[in-house]
């Protein structure tokens, strides 16, 4: 067996530890490229035993724009959490951050090599979903972006609230998005997905899966789409409640120190 890297091994005692790495050692050890990066992803991961069935069964996926090269991180079981959530901040190692987003389960596998059509097809349910964002580091905008791709995409949590399946095509085209925090609505925008239908990133998530965890997307797989309210820094004793129209809504509470 392959020995882990240092910066693995670095976020697996981060992980274990509760303990973050500080910004210099970070970035020292931050990976030289995107293949290196999502090594780290997998040996951390299996370091840590986050898989039952011995692969992920839910994906964060990003995209910078509709002409960049998606990035990718699988979510650890124990990380998907149904709504409504009650989280211990004490979990969070240097950030509590609220992305709103819609997530996609798949009705069929998706295989590498899927078309766009192929893609749209499979998915049999959207829902609402907050994702809580964290860093094994500190001073998390100063990081180099290997960094926080290596470091499971800044991913900790997803939180997944309920949905609608069916006739779901529309959802990502017009939709109004409230965000509430303890119960003051700081947030309501109509319009669709920053980045238009972000089912784009199907199809290469598909030949990623396989290549990295020598597998497909199944049934059941779960994949976030991106936020559409940016990232709030929530703070301990937060309660966040976000909805789309139409689709559903999606609660977590942050416990108090």
């Amino acid at each position: 067996m392959r020995s882990m890297s240092v910066l693995s091994t670095a976020l697996v005692d981060a992980w274990r530890s509760g303990q973050p790495l500080n910004a210099e050692a970070a970035t020292h050890l931050a990976p030289p490229d995107e293949a290196a990066a999502y090594r780290v992803q997998r040996e951390v991961a299996d370091a840590l035993g986050w898989y039952a069935s011995g692969r992920p069964r839910a994906w964060k996926m990003g995209a910078a724009s509709r002409d960049a090269t998606p990035t990718a991180a699988p979510i650890p079981d124990p990380a998907l959490i149904d709504s409504p959530a009650h989280l211990a901040a004490t979990s969070a190692h240097t950030l509590i951050g609220v992305e709103v987003e819609l997530a996609v389960r798949l009705a069929r596998p998706l295989l590498p090599g899927a078309s766009a059509e192929d893609a749209r097809a499979a998915v049999a349910e959207v829902l609402a979903a907050i994702e809580i964002c964290d860093v094994r580091a500190h001073d998390w905008r100063i990081l180099p972006p290997l960094f926080r791709l290596a470091d499971q995409q800044m991913n900790r949590w997803l939180i997944l609230g309920n949905g609608v399946s069916g006739p779901w095509r529309d959802a990502f085209a017009a939709c109004e998005v409230r965000l509430e925090i303890n119960g003051v609505e700081t947030l309501r925008r109509h319009g669709g997905h920053p980045l238009g239908e972000p089912l784009f990133v199907l199809p290469w998530l598909a030949g990623h899966a396989a290549r990295e965890y020598a597998g497909r997307l199944r049934a059941g797989d779960l994949i976030t789409t991106g936020t559409w309210t940016g990232l709030y820094e929530a703070k301990p004793g937060d309660r966040v409640r976000a909805s789309f129209a139409g689709i559903g809504s999606v609660e977590v509470e942050i416990g108090r120190t």
